[in-house]
């Protein structure tokens, strides 16, 4: 995951205008909304375009209401936005609001632990909107450290002139790459979660985290999975690769069947029009798959005035609230609201319905272990330095484990150690 939400972020909504903070004292008034985000430094100039009409076609609401408040979007690159917030904020000139992702990314957590943003005040109000999934992103010690707007949601795309129907099994799956289709699968560790579930894991790695250091538990639903990727990357036709290029070689007709995420069609749409479709990821046979879900959404900068932060946080109500959310989910944009009160009509789209059995039926049934998952791959660890060891560790071993490199057991030793250890 790590940069991942920038970049499939950026395909879908990317871009905004760049300003100097330092050169907007003069701007630094109660009628202007300074939003701050990141975008790929390798892309920087189509995402700012990007995101800035995604921005301004689902914030359209709160402009009109609120015709005399500027607001101004600040893009930095990736790389710099810590660094860059850090010293605006010296200046007393840090944003009002800052795009955030729950477990990806620009992380909360990133900026709270540098004094960079404030709590949400009204936490009933929050806590009546998002179910317990969608708060285990939001919340840190029980507070929100930022408001959940769009939530992305990982799927199968596919090219329908080859393939009519997705599988629904992950023995379906198997049969496909047999029969000649050829198949993509991410190889990061958090894209290849969804698999953990079909294998009956999830539960097991949630509890990785929490295991007695010294005492070496068993976990045999983890071994399954583990020698189930071995046995994918046997196949001939499973390949094991990064997501951009997974979703590169299905645009140019080289891959048939991919993982992906809802944040990914309209770039793949782009290129691949309607032989594009996207589906539900496979089941197992006894064990839903685990989608992977992005949240995205906003949080409180520390430099408001009072008038800039009443105003920042009517923007973020303008926008989480229920009428507009189902506004944004029926808008086809490849992301689901994060308010809970947004259901997706039965009668709806078919691609309505997939994401919807995406996040609602497979990934919703494993809401109690996400905490203790994202604890195991390490996007909740605090220590910076030892989120990143622990995820480097574990595509290290996943890859190496597909590679043919590794054993299942040196893989198993490998990721079911602590991130302590």
């Amino acid at each position: 995951m790590s940069a991942h939400w920038l970049r499939t972020f950026s395909s879908a909504i990317a871009g905004a205008l760049t300003i100097s903070l330092c050169s907007c004292s003069s701007l630094k008034a109660p009628n202007t909304l300074f939003i701050t985000y990141a975008v790929n430094r390798n892309n920087f100039k189509d995402d700012k375009e990007q995101v800035e009409l995604f921005l301004e076609k689902h914030t359209e609401a709160f402009q009109r209401s609120n015709p005399e408040t500027q607001i101004i979007y600040i893009t930095y690159p990736f790389r710099k936005l810590i660094e860059q917030i850090t010293l605006d904020s010296r200046l007393n000139l840090g944003p009002d609001l800052i795009i955030v992702s729950g477990v990806s990314g620009i992380r909360p957590t990133e900026l709270r632990d540098g004094n960079l943003t404030s709590i949400l005040p009204d936490k009933k109000y929050f806590d009546a909107i998002y179910n317990s999934q969608i708060q285990s992103t939001a919340k840190e010690n029980g507070d929100y450290s930022f408001a959940p707007w769009i939530v992305s949601t990982q799927l199968a795309c596919f090219n329908n002139t080859k393939i009519k129907k997705s599988p629904n099994t992950i023995q379906e799956l198997e049969e496909l790459s047999a029969s000649g289709y050829k198949v993509g699968l991410s190889s990061r560790p958090g894209d290849l979660l969804w698999s953990a579930g079909t294998q009956g894991a999830i539960a097991e790695l949630s509890s990785v985290d929490r295991q007695i250091t010294g005492v070496q538990q068993q976990y045999p639903a983890i071994r399954g999975w583990l020698e189930w990727l071995r046995k994918a990357a046997l196949y001939q036709n499973i390949y094991f690769e990064p997501q951009e290029l997974l979703l590169e070689n299905l645009k140019n007709d080289k891959l048939d069947w991919v993982t992906c995420s809802s944040d990914h069609i309209r770039n793949l749409r782009d290129k691949m029009g309607n032989t594009l479709s996207f589906a539900a990821l496979p089941n197992g046979s006894k064990a839903k798959a685990a989608p992977v879900i992005l949240t995205y959404g906003f949080a409180l900068g520390k430099n408001s005035s009072p008038a800039q932060r009443r105003m920042a946080l009517k923007f973020i109500k303008t926008n989480v609230n229920t009428i507009a959310q189902r506004k944004l989910q029926l808008s086809n944009t490849g992301f689901l609201a994060a308010n809970q009160n947004v259901s997706i009509p039965p009668k709806s789209s078919r691609e309505l319905n997939a994401l919807n059995t995406s996040l609602n039926e497979q990934s919703k049934f494993y809401s109690k272990e996400w905490p203790g998952v994202y604890r195991w791959i390490g996007v909740l660890e605090k220590n910076s330095q030892r989120s990143a060891y622990r995820y480097k560790q574990l595509i290290s071993a996943l890859s190496e484990l597909t590679d043919g490199y590794l054993s299942v057991n040196e893989a198993f030793k490998i990721i079911t150690s602590t991130t302590t250890n």
